[in-house]
């Protein structure tokens, strides 16, 4: 009795159906289902990285056959994007950066992690390395720097422990410094434009708590500045742009506690300031440009908060300003350089809540913005120069923490 039930359960069991999961022909769907989902993406992978890759690349190439089948020319064109070069030897931000006959870039003072800085270094832009050169007479930040006629550098103003009325003068050929004549006015957030007959016209900025509207011309001749008549309005934080007739925009700043939206030309032929149409926004710590066609972009800036991404032109020939498309971003304490191809490059900045890292375009001929690479540091305070081979030296900067050492090619 005990063997026979034995027997029948065992039976039973051997007959019972399979359940599904257990079926061989499953189990061989399921492993074939395994290696076809591995063969996909190992397939994805390699099309992501083989394939595709070549289009996130900086650089394309073209390959050209004649019609003998000897001769080949492969051409590469460099695409926009950023790259990093050489740190400069001592961090700084609110300093300046001036383009040489010889190429290179001076550049000068700012304030460091730890004090005021009177150091001056050199780019070389055929190697990627800074090269220190002798230091300033005064440590100074928000001061001007501006390339002569005669190749020297003349350095203006700034603040050190108080505003500075001392200027100085850098010899490329000889890397040394040497005091020029005194301005009337010590003076910092002030501005400096080189005309055409050489002389370099200083306009507005603080002094002492008290903000200026007055206006100084330096002879590198004579090496001596005299008054010119004043400008309409106090203002500091401001933007002056020279045309090819010779007259100088000034555009915005600040005074007292108000924004302002004025502007105003300057004709050195007469010594006197004419006011001219007023801009759309008022608006300080802005950037103004003249395109290839003539005309001035303005873009950015505060007037308290928040801060914009409005931008104008300005056309010298009526007098008026029209509003432009906006950038894409809304930022102050930014650059921007106007390229060989005739767009300008705007970089970087503070728009009110973070450091901008981010790097736009707008071209003239569409009136329109575009977003192109972004820096690899976030920064504002910075310099950005055209170099003679047509690439953006951006430098230094404070991005919120520290101030920066790090410089970058567009």
């Amino acid at each position: 009795m005990h063997t026979n039930q034995v027997y029948r359960e065992r039976v039973t069991a051997n007959n019972a159906p399979h359940k599904w999961w257990h079926h061989r022909w499953f189990k061989i769907i399921g492993i074939f289902v395994i290696v076809l989902i591995v063969f996909a993406v190992i397939l994805a992978l390699l099309l992501n990285f083989v394939v595709f890759a070549p289009e996130k690349l900086e650089t394309s190439s073209t390959t050209a056959t004649s019609l003998s089948p000897q001769t080949t020319a492969t051409t590469t064109t460099q695409q926009p994007g950023w790259s990093v070069t050489g740190n400069m030897n001592n961090a700084r931000y609110l300093h300046t950066a001036s383009v040489l006959s010889n190429g290179k870039v001076l550049v000068t003072g700012g304030l460091g992690n730890s004090s005021m800085l009177n150091s001056a270094e050199l780019y070389d832009p055929s190697t990627g390395i800074w090269t220190t050169t002798s230091n300033m007479s005064v440590a100074r930040f928000h001061h001007t720097a501006s390339v002569l006629s005669n190749e020297k550098v003349l350095v203006t103003g700034g603040y050190d422990n108080g505003y500075l009325n001392n200027t100085e003068l850098y010899d490329p050929s000889a890397g040394t410094w040497t005091t020029t004549g005194n301005m009337n006015n010590a003076r910092s957030f002030h501005t400096a434009s080189l005309l055409s007959d050489g002389l370099v016209l200083v306009t507005g900025g603080e002094s002492r708590g008290a903000y200026l509207n007055s206006a100084e011309l330096y002879n590198p001749i004579t090496g001596i500045w005299t008054t010119t008549s004043s400008m309409t309005s106090i203002r500091h934080k401001h933007t002056s742009s020279v045309f090819s007739s010779g007259k100088v925009l000034v555009t915005g700043g600040g005074t007292r506690g108000a924004y302002l939206n004025s502007a105003e030309l300057y004709d050195p032929s007469a010594g006197i300031w004419i006011t001219t149409g007023n801009m759309t926004n008022r608006r300080e710590y802005h950037t103004a440009s003249v395109l290839s066609n003539g005309i001035v972009l303005v873009t950015g800036g505060n007037n308290a908060f928040p801060y914009l991404n409005t931008a104008e032109l300005y056309d010298p020939s009526t007098g008026t300003w029209t509003t432009t498309s906006n950038m894409i971003n809304a930022r102050s304490f930014h650059t921007v350089s106007v390229l060989s191809n005739g767009k300008v490059l705007v970089t970087n900045g503070w728009n009110g809540y973070f450091y901008l890292n981010s790097a736009e375009l707008y071209d003239p001929s569409t009136d329109t913005w575009a977003t192109t690479g972004k820096t690899n540091n976030a920064r504002d305070y910075h310099t950005a120069s055209v170099l003679s081979n047509g690439k953006v030296l951006v430098t230094g900067g404070y991005n919120g923490h520290i101030a920066l050492d790090s410089a970058e090619l567009y």
